[in-house]
């Protein structure tokens, strides 16, 4: 009984991550819908959220913590906690960042714009997103596989952040953009790698429960695996 008891606390404390990663998937989408249609009501409605995301965070490390020193956890109960607080961390990060860039869209509304840097931006949050969404996915599903290949669609984010920072550093003669809109769209792009990094990192936490091998070993025996004829 005492085993079922904690397995149930388990399994609802992954529950109520995976519901907060919703959340801040939502909000994710609502940031990119935001700089598609340069929505500043719709971005301000994201300002606060910070707040809640870091409370619910401190919570679900709080059930975790006290499940470990309630219980006697074996290996895989253990790794399973432990990827709960990093994937907590991952999560309330992302939506702090979230909140960030929906700052800027709301505080340069009314400024001029780079159109070519605005597409390299509005390019980069959707990918951003995707990836995220697709860390989620993994987790959810623990579908290691796909989080071995997490790393290349990053790759993308990679090269949108060098053309962006490109074209903040090296502006066009015609539609530079105003010299706010510049200030701020350099620290979007780094608010929207650092988004996608923490997509990544969830695929690579899975990879850890799952396993117990860290990514990066895991990614090394992949692509030295012994690919035969069939």
């Amino acid at each position: 009984m005492p085993r079922e008891s904690f397995q149930h606390e388990l399994d609802q404390l992954i529950t109520d991550i995976l519901n907060l990663g919703g959340e801040v998937s939502a909000s994710l989408e609502n940031m990119v819908r935001a700089m598609e249609t340069r929505d500043a009501d719709l971005a301000a409605k994201e300002l606060g959220v910070d707040l809640g995301f870091k409370a619910r965070g401190a919570e679900l490390e709080r059930d975790s913590m006290i499940l470990q020193a309630r219980q006697a956890p074996v290996a895989r109960d253990l790794r399973l906690l432990y990827t709960a607080q990093s994937l907590t961390n991952h999560l309330v990060r992302s939506g702090a960042l979230t909140e960030h860039i929906c700052q800027a869209l709301v505080e340069t509304a009314e400024s001029e714009r780079d159109e070519d840097l605005e597409a390299a931006l509005l390019e980069m949050a959707r990918t951003a997103r995707n990836i995220f969404n697709e860390g989620l996915d993994i987790f959810r599903d623990r579908d290691i596989e796909r989080a071995r290949n997490l790393q290349a669609k990053d790759d993308k984010v990679d090269l949108l952040y060098s053309e962006a920072m490109n074209l903040i550093a090296n502006p066009s003669d015609a539609g530079a953009g105003s010299p706010e809109w510049r200030m701020r769209a350099a620290l979007i792009v780094h608010y929207l790698e650092r988004i996608a990094d923490h997509g990544v990192d969830v695929g690579g936490s899975t990879v850890f429960l799952v396993t117990g091998e860290r990514i990066e070993d895991a990614m090394r025996q992949y692509l030295e695996r012994d690919i035969g004829p069939e």
